[in-house]
């Protein structure tokens, strides 16, 4: 098995030939790191690990439950806080808004306070006509 990677302008060439692996770096056309590592009874530990490994259709649904503990949980609370954040900004604004309302009929009842206020004053000055 063979595989070349290019990073930072390096060309990293990984090579595995009868349990004997061979790692080549080169720059510019030029080699600037080469060396081998040598898997000692690499047949052993392969077959070993190959019994306790399973693929993932081998896993049942109750397990995959179980990935989702510590963290689901975490985020299930951190979705809760995050619910309870909006419904209290949204209660804030909606506060506001209402604050707001209440301003503005308080200006209007003020500017219609105003008008009877002139009205009145208007029709006091008003000369009254007797008619015979």
């Amino acid at each position: 098995m063979k595989t070349k990677v290019e990073v930072n302008g390096y060309e990293i060439e990984i090579e595995e030939v009868d349990g004997v692996v061979t790692v080549k770096a080169d720059k510019d056309g030029e080699t600037v790191e080469e060396f081998t590592l040598e898997a000692e009874g690499q047949d052993d530990e392969e077959s070993q690990d190959e019994e306790g490994i399973k693929g993932f259709e081998e896993f049942g649904q109750g397990e995959e439950e179980d990935f989702e503990g510590e963290e689901g949980q975490e985020e299930a609370e951190e979705e809760e806080e995050e619910g309870q954040e909006e419904a209290e900004e949204e209660e804030e604004e909606a506060q506001e808004e209402e604050e707001e309302a209440q301003e503005e009929e308080e200006a209007q009842l003020e500017s219609f306070q105003s008008f009877v206020n002139r009205k009145a004053k208007l029709v006091s000055k008003k000369p009254v006509v007797k008619r015979k």
